[in-house]
């Protein structure tokens, strides 16, 4: 895979990396030269090969082997989600908390994480998730993205939560609409391989920390 330079090589930490997304985040890594340490309960799922990437085999619900693995990276990304199944439903707060604390014990301070597009403000009083006629199946979601915010919030990290649409597959040189905590006008949807490219780009972009960003495709 031959490197696409952007910003100074990094060890980057990906955890969620096997998903549908997070696989797209460790490619993109790759492909613009990072180290990249794919955090995962089943990191052969990704079936990529590259002189810098490491698999990590972990549940992010165990904080002392994530703190552990953060340890000796540059960043953290996540593209954990919120699962509705009763045996995963406290992956996405449980994780986004180990990946905390685990980053204030190594000295960490750069954090980007995917989060709903509903808890972007619909207007200056309310977010999106709080509009009469919300859609109920992606309530649940939105309200553990909203504790995933407020833990963010109350941390002293570099973080930023990328809230995108509906994710889709599409051409990573794609155009992208991006705007600081609510969500550009434009179809409710993203390439998924457009927005790897724009978080590995972005990531030591100092004008979206402490911030929600909404991100479409155009």
């Amino acid at each position: 895979m031959p490197r696409e330079t952007s910003n100074a090589p990094q060890r980057i930490l990906i955890a969620g990396a096997s998903g549908r997304l997070g696989s797209r985040i460790v490619r993109e890594a790759l492909l613009q030269g990072h180290a990249v340490t794919a955090l995962s309960r089943s990191p052969q799922a990704l079936d990529i090969s590259h002189p810098l990437l490491t698999l990590a085999s972990i549940d992010v619900r165990d904080a002392a082997a994530v703190s552990e693995a953060v340890a000796g990276h540059d960043a953290v990304i996540s593209a954990l989600g919120y699962r509705r199944s009763a045996e995963t439903a406290d992956v996405l707060e449980l994780g986004i908390r180990h990946l905390v604390e685990g980053m204030r014990h190594g000295g960490l301070t750069r954090l980007m994480a995917i989060a709903s597009a509903g808890i972007l403000q619909l207007d200056a009083q309310r977010l999106r998730c709080e509009r009469p006629g919300y859609p109920e199946a992606f309530r649940a979601g939105a309200e553990r993205h909203l504790r995933v915010w407020e833990l963010l919030a109350a941390s002293e990290l570099e973080w930023t939560l990328v809230c995108p649409p509906e994710l889709v597959e599409g051409d990573r040189m794609q155009p992208l609409s991006v705007r600081a905590d609510v969500l550009p006008e434009g179809p409710l949807r993203v390439s998924m391989e457009a927005l790897a490219r724009w978080m590995i780009a972005s990531l030591d972009d100092a004008a979206w920390h402490g911030r929600r960003v909404g991100v479409l495709s155009p």
